[in-house]
């Protein structure tokens, strides 16, 4: 009986040490961050707090062709590495791809085919829905509610579809990466001017102007140089959705590839096999045959085009907002006679053309299943906004520096609001006007500076001011925007079954036929026979799973 006391007694003691002992741990802890799952009353969470103890994180890094960097800085050692570095994280990344995203996707892809994936990564839609399916990320459901801050959560209010996009089964498992699509994709026509004028040919605005433009940059010599070596219009292996590409020239006739886009009962239909394809293809066929496109453009990619612009081979392109910033930025720098214009496309009815915006969020950031802090997406993520934007913000370390280096492309984890580039020119414009910038914010009142600084005749920042000045990308947009011209992919749910299993397959195969059609090696009767196969090989399949959940958001 006194041994059953005993172990008794000692039981007890045991317990009431272990109580004790917890006690202790809560009161030394109190102010350390809280793990996912803990939503004690006591634990203050800190969106913006540093950790301490640091933590360990390993990653995967994308990093675009364009990126340059401060002297002495590299991608391990710049302002964004040494924040993370100070908010307590030792970041190691497991391998750096400097490239295209096809290059970084296809290295990550034989990554998760292994089952070795670094703790935070991007990662493609597609690349999403098959990480999930096979249990290997986290739930970030419960860390976005607690950690995000007002700034970034604001934007997922702007634009809901990107965080509904990244939710499967009710539960959120990637961080999207928002772009201001208007800015960063919708596309606007380039044109060097100072061809024009050596050409007497006038600023295009009719359709019939773009296509005479096009032949008369290709065969009456237009840099003068006495040889017949230079193009009307840029293009590269990606014919639609890469850079350049040519959604400019389809959105001209009515089409919208790559995207779904409501027709007029209100369903939703994917825009590459409308019949206003095969007409700009037909098109685009008859501008190769003629000389008017790069012969070798289906082996070219987006670096290999932009040096034709740099070294004054092509005369057009159809793009983004930004490349004012890069290539013709350096085209102007090292030919200072070349002059840009940018206007709206023409449509082939009169008028402006309706120009596309694909889905705000291409690409998201994802946490490794099992890692400890998976909140850290969303602290980077609100360091991100609060760094540029915020009460602390600091634009010009980790925006744009005072040479026109854009510091923010360090950053692991990043994103904009929608309409971000829209504001930014419309209030830089205004401060111009009135030579007042002191209503900007950090970022437009750089963009302002920079402008400023061009007019004074640096050209470092030429491309600054043809995207964000008044004469620039961001108001040509803006007008068309404000009339209704700017046609919005209309699909914003997660990736479907069949789009898991079908989507990266059926896009190579479109790539492939439109590449064939406008070399000639392909009828444009094929479009027809193309058409019919994306149906039967998953397409009529996704068009059902996408028509159900357009029926679901009514």
């Amino acid at each position: 009986m006194k041994r059953v006391k005993s172990i008794s007694f000692m039981l007890a003691s045991l317990l009431l040490i272990s109580v004790l002992l917890s006690a202790c741990g809560q009161d030394t802890n109190k102010n350390a961050e809280s793990t996912p799952n803990e939503t004690k009353s006591d634990v203050t969470i800190d969106p913006l707090g540093k950790y301490d103890p640091p933590i360990d994180l390993t990653a995967a890094k994308f990093i675009t062709q364009d990126v340059k960097y401060p002297e002495g800085q590299s991608e391990s050692n710049n302002a964004w590495e040494t924040l993370y570095k100070d908010m307590g994280i030792n970041l190691k990344y497991d391998w750096i791809v400097k490239g295209t995203d096809a290059q970084y996707f296809q290295k990550l892809n034989v990554s998760i085919a292994s089952g070795e994936i670094p703790d935070i990564m991007m990662v493609n839609s597609s690349q999403l829905k098959q990480l999930v399916e096979a249990d290997m990320l986290e739930d970030l459901t419960d860390v976005y509610t607690q950690y995000a801050t007002p700034a970034v959560k604001g934007i997922f209010e702007q634009d809901p579809m990107a965080l509904q996009s990244a939710t499967f089964d009710g539960k959120q498992y990637a961080m999207p990466k928002t772009e201001p699509m208007i800015g960063a994709q919708t596309p606007v026509l380039w044109v060097r001017t100072d061809w024009l004028k050596a050409l007497n040919l006038p600023a295009p605005k009719t359709w019939d102007d773009v296509l005479n433009i096009s032949k008369a940059f290709t065969t009456q010599d237009p840099d003068g140089n006495g040889k017949q070596d230079t193009f009307g219009v840029a293009l590269g292996k990606e014919i639609v959705n890469g850079y350049p590409s040519m959604n400019g020239l389809f959105n001209a006739y009515g089409a919208y590839p790559r995207i779904w886009k409501k027709d007029d009962a209100g369903n939703l239909v994917y825009g590459s096999i409308q019949p206003e394809v095969k007409t700009a293809l037909a098109k685009l066929a008859e501008m190769y045959k003629a000389g008017e496109l790069d012969q070798e453009f289906g082996v070219k990619d987006g670096s290999k085009v932009a040096e034709s612009l740099v070294n004054d081979r092509v005369g057009a392109l159809f793009g983004p907002s930004w490349a004012s910033q890069w290539p013709l930025q350096d085209n102007k720098k090292k030919n200072n006679k070349a002059e840009w214009g940018v206007y709206p496309i023409p449509s082939v009815n009169g008028g402006d053309a309706a120009v596309q915006m694909p889905f705000g969020a291409n690409f998201y950031f994802v946490v490794k299943k099992g890692y400890e802090h998976p909140e850290v997406a969303v602290k980077m993520s609100n360091w991100f906004m609060e760094k540029l934007y915020g009460p602390s913000a600091d634009y010009l370390k980790y925006g744009v520096d005072s040479k026109g280096i854009t510091t923010a492309k360090y950053a692991l984890i990043d994103m904009s609001a929608p309409d971000k580039d829209l504001k930014r020119a419309q209030n830089v414009a205004k401060a111009l006007s009135n030579n007042d910038p002191s209503a900007l914010n950090p970022e437009e009142k750089s963009t302002y500076d920079k402008i400023m600084s061009f007019r004074e005749g640096d050209l470092n920042f030429y491309g600054e001011n043809y995207q964000s000045g008044p004469e620039g990308a961001m108001m040509v947009l803006q007008k068309l925007w404000d009339a209704g011209k700017v046609v919005s992919e209309g699909y914003g749910g997660a990736p479907t079954d069949t789009m898991g299993e079908k989507k990266a397959t059926l896009d190579k195969m479109e790539n492939e036929i439109f590449t064939k059609i406008v070399y000639g090696a392909a009828s444009i009767d094929q479009f027809d026979k193309f058409v019919e196969d994306w149906k039967k090989l998953g397409g009529e399949q996704i068009t059902k799973e996408v028509s159900e959940w357009n029926a679901s958001q009514k």
